[in-house]
């Protein structure tokens, strides 16, 4: 009994020992510890300010503005000149007037803050005889999404910091100068320029023998469709070009990197010089009937 006694008492030494050791390292280690919890509070409240304050900055309002101006007879001269934001244009058969909606739009601390700066938004209107600009100057955090009909008969010249922009159903010239995003100019019967150093650049369904089309692309894919012109100059720094359906007249396409495709009738082809450096250049013929099925289609 003694003998067995003495092993449980060396144990409970043994055990004992063992603890002050847990105590002795757990009193060298509480000072590491305390500091990566300290570090790791300060880490989580960085990140909490950094999100709260990502939050607080990117609640956005919106304010719709609209309004309908006297044309002043059936071929209006219209320009917009926008901030950041979208513009839509399409031509209304028999319209008398300008009909523009615009959505305006800003960012603020809270919601109610941000509706009172997107409805300060500035859309200021000048009138000279059958001109009308329509302007929004750009601030900060602040833009402004138009839908714009005008009559058929009218001349568009669009002016757009960042957003896509878009014109149909117009029978007059259109212009269009974008500095970012897509341009897309579709059932024109007038000139059409576009000026747009970075985004794709979609014409097609143009119908005038003695009009011409000037397209200045930088970086952006362009795509030219069933086209009847007098002339077309296409000029891409950089991007692919592609050429169907129908094309009737002169011009030069010329591409600094990228590749050209025109799948056209051979005789569409015949006064159209198409120029790459840096790239290929595709004719692919297509046979009448082809042509009449694309464009039934």
């Amino acid at each position: 009994m003694g003998f067995r006694g003495e092993e449980e008492s060396g144990h409970a030494g043994h055990a004992q020992t063992g603890a002050e050791r847990d105590r002795g390292r757990h009193s060298r280690t509480s000072p590491l510890l305390l500091l990566l919890a300290l570090l790791l509070l300060a880490l989580l409240a960085a990140a909490a300010i950094l999100l709260w304050r990502s939050l607080h900055e990117s609640i956005s309002g919106t304010s719709i503005a609209r309004d309908s101006i006297d044309s002043a007879g059936p071929d209006p001269r219209v320009r917009l000149a926008n901030a950041p934001g979208q513009v839509r244009v399409e031509g209304v058969k028999g319209s008398r007037s300008v009909d523009y909606e615009a959505m305006r739009y800003a960012m603020a601390a809270d919601p109610a803050a941000a509706r009172q700066r997107a409805s300060e938004v500035p859309v200021d209107i000048s009138r000279e005889d059958s001109k009308i600009v329509i302007e929004t100057n750009g601030r900060e955090h602040t833009g402004a999404d138009y839908t714009l009909r005008v009559p058929t008969g009218g001349s568009v010249e669009i002016e757009s910091e960042i957003g896509d922009v878009e014109g149909s159903g117009i029978s007059g010239n259109v212009t269009v100068g974008a500095e970012a995003e897509d341009v897309r100019v579709w059932d024109v019967g007038g000139d059409i320029k576009v000026d747009a150093p970075r985004g794709d650049v979609s014409v097609g369904d143009v119908n005038t023998d003695t009009g011409s089309a000037n397209l200045e692309v930088g970086v952006g894919d362009v795509s030219l469709e069933d086209l009847i012109l007098g002339t077309l100059k296409a000029s891409v720094e950089a991007g692919d070009v592609t050429l169907s359906g129908r094309f009737s007249g002169g011009g030069q396409v010329t591409v600094e990197t990228g590749d050209i495709v025109a799948r056209l009738p051979t005789d569409d082809t015949r006064d159209l010089t198409l120029e790459t450096r840096l790239g290929s250049v595709s004719r692919e013929p297509v046979d009448a009937a082809e042509t009449k099925e694309h464009q039934g289609s």
